[in-house]
C-alpha cells in the first residue's frame, strides 16, 4: 500500500501526516502541555506552538504505568503490538484517521482506551482508527494521564488549588482533549458538532461521568461506552474529596510524608504505586456523585449506546470466589435476594461466581447506566450484549483463568478486535465468521456515530431500551439477534442492594 504525505494546520501549527489506503493519518499530535515538573499533578495546560512543518506519523509516548503480565489474555489482547513500548510522563497527544482531511461536516468519534486507570494508552494497534475512518468517520484516540499521576488526590494539592480540589487528572486530560477537538477538528474535515464521545472499561467510565460533569456540556453529542460504567458501581459511592486524599496519602507508602514540592521531583517510576485509583469528587471536574447526577436528570441527554460482554468474570473472579458466593447466598445478609439468581450447588457454583463477579462489576451497573439515562432524561438508548468469544491460538502462551476455570469465554476487551473492525492487530485464526462479525460491529458504531441511530445494515431492527423488564438488546454473536436483555431478573435483583454488597 503506498503512502503519501498530507498537510494541515491546527491552532498549534503545521503538521505532515500519511495517507494510504485512503485514510490519512496524524499521530503524535500534541492536545496540551507536558505534564511535568511544576506541572505534575495540574490540570492540563495548553500546548505551545510551533514553527514550520511538524512530523504527525508516530504516536506519542504511552504514560509511564506497570504492564500486565505477557502470559495473560489482557496483554495478548491489547498490548501484544508490534511497535515497542515507549513511555514517557509527557504523554498528552492524540492521533487522528480522516476518510478526508480536505473537506467538511465528518462525524467525529473520539474513542477512549481502557486499562483500570493504570495501563493503556491511544497508541495501541487495537484501537488504530483507519477502519472505521473508512466507514466516513474522523478518528480520535489519545493518550491520558494513568495511575498516581493521574488520579492521585492529595492534601498539599488540593491547599494549592484554587477550588480546593485534587485527583482526576486523567478525566481532566480528556476534557483538554475534547475542547482541542472543538477547536481543530474541522482541520481533518471533522465537525465539531457531530463528536460522538466513547470508551472500553474504564474509557467507558469516564464518558459516564463526563457525560455528568458540567465542564464537558455540549462538547459530544452522542455517547458510547462499552464494558464498564460510573455509576451505581459496584465498589459503591465515588470517594469524597477528603476520602480521596486519605487514600492517596495511603497509596503513597513511605512517600506519604515526602513534601509536595520534592514529590514533584521525583523520577515517575517511583510513582508507580501498588494501589487502584481512580475517579472522585475532585472538588472541579465533579462535584456531586455521578449516580446523583443521573438519579437527578441533570447529565447531559444525549443519545447512548451501551453493553458489555457475556463472560466479563472470567478475567476478574479470583480463586475461592466460590466458596465466597455460597456463602453469600446461604447465610449473608442478602441471601433471600440472591439465592434464586446464583446457585450454588456443584455442577453450578463455579458458573454462578463467574456471573455474580460480571454481574456486579460490568453488565449491572452499564445496564443501569442505561436504565437510569431513559428514565431520567427520555434520551434514545440502545444496549447491547457482545456474545462471540475470539478465537485464540491453541500454541498462545496463556495463564489460566484466576479461578481455575476452563477458558475464558467472551471475556473483557473481546470485543475491541471487532468494534474497530482491527482483526489484524492480531495473528490469530480468524475465521470469515469473525470478519463478518466485525464488519458488522464496526458498521453498527459507525452508524450510530454518524445517525444518532446505529438501526440499518445487516442487523435484525434493534428498539430503544426502556425500564421495562421486557427491556431488548441486541445479541452481536455468530447469529445476530434481539432479545429481552439476558439475566434481567438477577440485574433487577442486584439494583435493590446496597453498594458495595
Amino acid at each position: 500500500m503506498s503512502t503519501d504525505q498530507v498537510r494541515t494546520r491546527v491552532a498549534s501549527g503545521a503538521l505532515l501526516g500519511a495517507s494510504a489506503g485512503g485514510v490519512a493519518a496524524f499521530r503524535g499530535i500534541p492536545y496540551a502541555a507536558p505534564p511535568v515538573g511544576p506541572l505534575r499533578w495540574r490540570p492540563p495546560a495548553p500546548p505551545a506552538a510551533w514553527d514550520g512543518d511538524r512530523p504527525a506519523l508516530q504516536p506519542g509516548p504511552a504514560p509511564v504505568q506497570p504492564q500486565p503480565p505477557r502470559n495473560s489474555i489482557m496483554w495478548h489482547t491489547n498490548f501484544a503490538d508490534s511497535r515497542a513500548l515507549v513511555m514517557s510522563e509527557d504523554c498528552l497527544y492524540l492521533n487522528v484517521w480522516s476518510p478526508d482531511p480536505g473537506g467538511g461536516g465528518l462525524p467525529v468519534l473520539v474513542f477512549l482506551q481502557g486499562g483500570g486507570n493504570r495501563f493503556g494508552h491511544g497508541g495501541q494497534e487495537i484501537h488504530d482508527g483507519a477502519s472505521m475512518a473508512r466507514r466516513g468517520v474522523v478518528v480520535v484516540t489519545l493518550t491520558l494521564r494513568v495511575g498516581a499521576l493521574g488520579y492521585l488526590a492529595h492534601p498539599e494539592l488540593a491547599a494549592e488549588d484554587e477550588h480546593g480540589a485534587s485527583g482526576n487528572y486523567g478525566p481532566l486530560d480528556v476534557l483538554a482533549a475534547l475542547r482541542w477537538v472543538r477547536e481543530n477538528i474541522a482541520a481533518f474535515g471533522g465537525d465539531p458538532d457531530r463528536v460522538t464521545l466513547a470508551g472500553n472499561s474504564a474509557g467507558a467510565a469516564i464518558v459516564n461521568h463526563l457525560m455528568a460533569a458540567p465542564a464537558a456540556r455540549g462538547l459530544f453529542r452522542a455517547a458510547l461506552g462499552q464494558s464498564s460504567a460510573g455509576i451505581h458501581r459496584g465498589e459503591g459511592a465515588m470517594a469524597t474529596q477528603e476520602e480521596a486524599q486519605q487514600e492517596g496519602v495511603r497509596a503513597l507508602g513511605p512517600l506519604g510524608a515526602v513534601p509536595l514540592e520534592q514529590l514533584r521531583r521525583l523520577p515517575p517510576v517511583s510513582l508507580l504505586l501498588d494501589a487502584h485509583l481512580g475517579v472522585v469528587l475532585d472538588g472541579r471536574l465533579l462535584t456531586t456523585d455521578t449516580t446523583e447526577v443521573f438519579e437527578a436528570g441533570h447529565q447531559a441527554a444525549v443519545p447512548l449506546l451501551v453493553g458489555w460482554n457475556s463472560d466479563e468474570g472470567a478475567l476478574y473472579t479470583p480463586a475461592g470466589a466460590a466458596d465466597a458466593l455460597r456463602e453469600r447466598v446461604t447465610s449473608g445478609p442478602h441471601a433471600r435476594v440472591l439465592a434464586p439468581h446464583y446457585p450454588v450447588g456443584p455442577a453450578e457454583i463455579a458458573a454462578s461466581a463467574r456471573a455474580f463477579t460480571s454481574e456486579t462489576r460490568f453488565g449491572g451497573p452499564v445496564w443501569r447506566w442505561a436504565r437510569t439515562h431513559v428514565d431520567t432524561s427520555g434520551a434514545p438508548t440502545w444496549v447491547y450484549r457482545f456474545d462471540h468469544a475470539p478465537p485464540l491460538p491453541p500454541d498462545l502462551d496463556l495463564a489460566p483463568p484466576p479461578d481455575g476455570g476452563t477458558g475464558y469465554g467472551v471475556f473483557h476487551t473481546a470485543e475491541l478486535p471487532y468494534t474497530g473492525d482491527n482483526l489484524d492487530c492480531r495473528r490469530w485464526p480468524w475465521t470469515e465468521a469473525d470478519r463478518e462479525l466485525a464488519r458488522v460491529t464496526a458498521d453498527t458504531w459507525a452508524r450510530f456515530v454518524t445517525d444518532l441511530d446505529p438501526n440499518g445494515g445487516a442487523l435484525p431492527a434493534w428498539p430503544g431500551f426502556d425500564t421495562t423488564p421486557e427491556a431488548r438488546a441486541l445479541v452481536l454473536g455468530t447469529r445476530l439477534r434481539v432479545e429481552p436483555v439476558p439475566r434481567v431478573a438477577a440485574l433487577e435483583a442486584l439494583a435493590t442492594l446496597p453498594r458495595p454488597l
